[in-house]
């Protein structure tokens, strides 16, 4: 059980994230965060809190998954290092560069490659992250958006599936919040599952991050630190900024590709049997392959760390066959490649293990319990319930850094809060807002897990990617926030609120880009660094403030739009489909 101590109970989490935002030292950071937790648990006793610091690091590696994890970060590091170093990447440019020319066609195609690998957020992120880092970098688009784009499209696409590790795990916590409300599905009138669906279509938070992503890509309009980022990648050529410190950056770690022999079997190949091999896992370990049970059933029940560590091991043994196979590197080189690939994951796997000992910090001092109270004690009629616990698991996954705790967290306490205040209606609208709002955590904190192997795999500085993404997160948010203050007052058609939702989104994005683009005095449409370097766009006149007529022109109707639009709207159609089997 956690101690209570007040309003302290923030101290752990806050004083990391903001030492993070202030010195860009996110070891120290962490470290600190989980000292000074340590303290208040060890009654102020400074060798005390040294000591139970230690045991904290100490249990968080040997916990079950979390160790798994970190094998798995290690092999997925060396796969990576194959694909780079045995020319797969480079087989891959030259076969898809003629099609990939500019920033623009590069983040289109990271969010199109994302919806494709809808059954795990850390998979998605590694194989989507590896498939388009150099060509993002190539056509001078920042690693800051590179890695926003990653992380905003990862989660929701992981969240709604239709097949994922996410909601295996996202109705576990709906049957224990059942549970926890002592009532059963049947007298709910809903089944675990049936209620997941049902929440769906009000998850408004993390249709929008998707929906944002695709929309900034494809009309080029930024605005914040992004805007900045943007600019600089366009205007000097540098997709990162000077002085940054990237969690990783293959080139410099590994070495360049081969030329010896390049091929795309070396790129596939092992992103295809990581996919198989992690899928196939996951649904066998869940028991998948028994009689009478399904695959939602499966996945609920999986070892979703054992199933990516299968994968994981199977991505880097085919890199290493391939490599010696095609001869593009001898048995020697390939053993270096994969100590190499294990180094690019040294420091990405220290702030994530520290990253965990906050959350076991904040758990002590019962940081969640002490947001949820404040809020669930305000005193807010019930229709504003779902506005309130949506707040709550902003803050509790921002401060811990993990949407599945914060799930498991708030879903025992909201689910049997709302049957009781408002009633069986309100329980899908909770559950979407509860799951969308710790989602944002995820998307906003610079502790939080999915957003280091974000910028792991963009090769991005952490703390400016967090710098970056959160006005788009905290735009998203907001236009949630707008409807579920409307759901209070008495909107209660998802079939309304989601359009509006959109129709928001849309003027919100349009209206900051303007004005921080005249703020600023640079584009609102950003241009290509070709069109710069062939002076149809003079910095010096953007450089004055003098932006008219330096704004890109762009083919909204070029194969790279056309495809992702088309295969979003059909994500969505399945989405959408998906969702009406909890009808």
């Amino acid at each position: 059980m956690a101690e209570h101590f007040g309003v302290l109970a923030l101290a752990p989490p806050l004083l990391a994230i903001v030492l993070a935002m202030t010195t860009r030292q996110v070891l120290i950071s962490l470290f600190a965060g989980v000292w000074i937790g340590a303290l208040l648990v060890a009654e102020w006793n400074p060798i005390g809190a040294t000591a139970l610091t230690m045991d904290w690091l100490v249990e968080v590696v040997r916990s079950p998954f979390d160790t798994k994890f970190i094998i798995l970060i290690l092999f997925m590091g060396a796969g990576a290092a194959f694909i780079h170093r045995s020319g797969g990447i480079l087989a891959l440019e030259r076969w898809i560069g003629d099609r990939v020319t500019t920033a623009r066609d590069s983040q289109i195609l990271t969010w199109l490659i994302g919806v494709f690998i809808f059954f795990d957020s850390y998979t998605s992120t590694v194989v989507t992250g590896n498939a388009t880092r150099e060509l993002a970098q190539d056509n001078n688009s920042s690693r800051e958006m590179h890695a926003y784009t990653l992380d905003s499209t990862t989660s929701p696409v992981t969240t709604f599936g239709p097949v994922s590790n996410w909601i295996g795990f996202q109705v576990s916590m709906i049957i224990t919040g059942f549970e926890a409300a002592s009532f059963t599905a049947d007298e709910l009138g809903v089944t675990a599952f049936g209620l997941f669906l049902q929440s769906i279509p009000w998850n408004i938070y993390c249709f929008m991050a998707f929906f944002m992503v695709g929309f900034i890509a494809i009309t080029q309009r930024f605005f914040g630190p992004m805007l900045d980022a943007e600019w600089r990648a366009r205007s000097t050529g540098n997709t990162i900024r000077e002085d940054a410190t990237p969690l990783s950056d293959v080139s410099a770690d590994v070495g360049e590709p081969s030329e010896k022999n390049p091929t795309l079997v070396n790129f596939f190949a092992p992103i295809l049997v990581l996919l198989v091999v992690g899928l196939v896992s996951m649904w066998y370990l869940g028991g998948g392959h028994q009689p009478g049970v399904d695959i939602a059933e499966a996945f609920r029940e999986t070892d979703v760390a054992l199933g990516l560590l299968y994968g994981a091991f199977a991505f880097m043994l085919t890199g290493f066959v391939g490599a010696v196979g095609f001869r593009t590197m001898d048995l020697e080189e390939a053993s270096d490649t994969i100590i190499d690939g294990f180094k690019t994951m040294m420091i990405a796997l220290a702030i994530i293990v520290l990253a965990w000992a906050i959350g076991l910090a904040a758990e002590n001092v019962g940081t969640a319990e002490f947001i949820v109270e404040i809020m669930v004690g305000s005193g807010i009629p019930g229709s504003f319930l779902p506005l309130i616990i949506f707040i709550a698991a902003m803050f509790v996954a921002f401060t811990t850094g993990t949407s599945w705790g914060t799930m498991a967290i708030l879903t025992p306490l909201a689910i049997p809060l709302g049957f009781q205040l408002v009633g069986p209606e309100v329980l899908p609208v909770l559950v979407a807002t509860l799951f969308g709002g710790a989602i944002w955590g995820d998307h906003s904190s610079p502790i939080s897990d999915t957003t280091v192997m974000s910028s792991i795999f963009a090769g991005s500085d952490h703390i400016d990617h967090v710098n970056t993404q959160i006005p788009f997160a905290a735009t998203a948010a907001g236009v949630t926030g707008i409807v579920l203050v409307l759901y209070g007052f008495g909107l209660r058609s998802p079939i309304v609120a989601l359009p509006l939702a959109f129709v928001l989104t849309t003027v919100a994005v349009i209206a900051l880009n303007k004005f921080d683009a005249r703020r600023k005095g640079l584009p609102e449409v950003m241009p290509t660094r070709d069109a710069i370097e062939a002076g149809e766009v003079d910095i010096e006149d953007v450089s004055s403030g003098e932006v008219d007529g330096n704004n890109g022109s762009y083919d909204h109707v070029s194969p790279v739009t056309v495809t992702a639009i088309t295969v979003v709207v059909a994500y969505f159609a399945l989405v959408f489909a998906f969702a009406t089997l909890g009808a």
